[in-house]
C-alpha cells in the first residue's frame, strides 16, 4: 500500500512547454547556436546541465549556459506555465485521503516551490525534493534525498511521472512507478519493470492509488 506520492513536475502537474522552449530559443541565440527545435521535447526531464554538455561539450561552458537559461526563464518565461487540468483536484483529494502528496523533480527547486504556490497547490503539498546544482541533479538523487528526509520505506512510495528519467530513477532507488500520457514522453517505449500503472488523466491516477489502499 502506498503512503508517500511523488509527482514530477514538468509534464506531470504542468504544461512547462512553452516557457522551457521559449528560453531554449534565447538561450541558444545568446550563444549564437542554430539547434533543431524538434530536439526540445526530449530535453524536458533530464538536467538541463546535462543536455547543454552534451551541445556545448564543456561542463563549465554548460554552467555557464544553465545560469543564463535559469535567470531568462524566471525573468519572465516561466510565467508561460500551465496547469494541467485535474491536478489540483487530484492533490487536495489525496491529500484528504491521507496520502503524503510530495514532488521529486529535476526542476530547481525553488522555482518548483514559486509555480507550485502560484497555483494554489502547495498547502496540500507535503514535501519538495528538487535540483540544487552540485548537491542533486538526477532524478535518483532528487529521489534519494526525499526518501532520507522523509524517513520513508521505499515500498510505500509511489513515483509519478511521464518520462523515462522518472521511471529509471525511480528504478533506482527500488520505488514503482506510475506513467502519466498526458506528459512529454512516450509511453509506448517505457517498459522498466517497476512500472505498475500506465494513467490517462490525473483522477485516473488517483483512482488507481485509492484501488491500491481498498
Amino acid at each position: 500500500m502506498y503512503r508517500y506520492l511523488f509527482f514530477d513536475f514538468d509534464g506531470t502537474i504542468c504544461d512547462t512547454s512553452q516557457g522551457i522552449y521559449a528560453t531554449l530559443d534565447d538561450t541558444f541565440s545568446h550563444y549564437g547556436m542554430d539547434v533543431d527545435r524538434r530536439s526540445y521535447p526530449l530535453w524536458i526531464g533530464p538536467p538541463l546541465s546535462d543536455t547543454f554538455e552534451t551541445l556545448f561539450g564543456d561542463r563549465d561552458k554548460a554552467y555557464e549556459a544553465v545560469a543564463f537559461f535559469r535567470k531568462r526563464y524566471c525573468e519572465g518565461n516561466i510565467k508561460l506555465t500551465r496547469l494541467y487540468d485535474g491536478i489540483a483536484e487530484t492533490f487536495s483529494r489525496l491529500r484528504a485521503e491521507g496520502f503524503e502528496v510530495c514532488v521529486a523533480t529535476c526542476k530547481k527547486e525553488e522555482e518548483a516551490v514559486a509555480l507550485l504556490r502560484s497555483f494554489g497547490i502547495y498547502d496540500d503539498v507535503a514535501f519538495v525534493s528538487g535540483l540544487v546544482y552540485h548537491v542533486r541533479e538526477t532524478k535518483q538523487e532528487v529521489l534519494a534525498h526525499a526518501l532520507d528526509a522523509l524517513g520513508a520505506d521505499v515500498e510505500e512510495c509511489l513515483m509519478i511521472g511521464d518520462t523515462v528519467f522518472d521511471s529509471e530513477g525511480a528504478l533506482a532507488v527500488g520505488m514503482d512507478c506510475m506513467i502519466c500520457n498526458w506528459g512529454f514522453g512516450v509511453p509506448s517505449q517505457l517498459t522498466q519493470p517497476n512500472i505498475v500503472y500506465f494513467a490517462d488523466t490525473p483522477a485516473d491516477a488517483a483512482a488507481y492509488i485509492e484501488r491500491g489502499r481498498a
